[in-house]
């Protein structure tokens, strides 16, 4: 298993979209999974969804996304409660909209799941020159 992350070619054009004007939800929620394959800029999903509390996604934490102008920054952050995806290995989470469009998939060690755990995810987009 490689460990790492991208920004998805779906997610590069939901940014796009958005800049342009488009009515394309916005990026609100994240899922977590199993999966370990690398992810890849095609990826349109994880690879191997687990249920959040009886649902494929869950809503980001209270006032994210955030915003900051000086760093350039875009940051979001996800939540799992002790009650939520026990008795599993997660390896793996992204980024989506309502629609179902991916803007991030990545793929990390494996964090085996139990009922007195608790996990923060946090991803942060930076605008960068090339």
């Amino acid at each position: 298993m490689a460990v790492g992350g991208v920004v998805t070619n779906n997610g590069k054009n939901l940014v796009l979209q958005r800049l342009g004007g488009s009515s394309v939800t916005a990026v609100d929620r994240f899922k977590v999974g199993t999966g370990t394959t690398t992810p890849v800029v095609t990826d349109t999903d994880v690879e191997t969804v687990e249920q959040i509390d009886g649902s494929d996604t869950k809503s980001f934490v209270s006032g994210y996304p955030s915003f900051d102008s000086t760093a350039i920054k875009w940051k979001s952050r996800g939540f799992i409660a002790a009650g939520e995806c026990n008795g599993v290995t997660l390896t793996e989470c992204g980024e989506f909209n309502s629609a179902g469009t991916c803007l991030s998939h990545d793929v990390f060690t494996g964090v085996s799941k139990s009922s007195t755990d608790e996990i923060a995810i946090k991803w942060e987009h930076v605008v960068e020159d090339v």
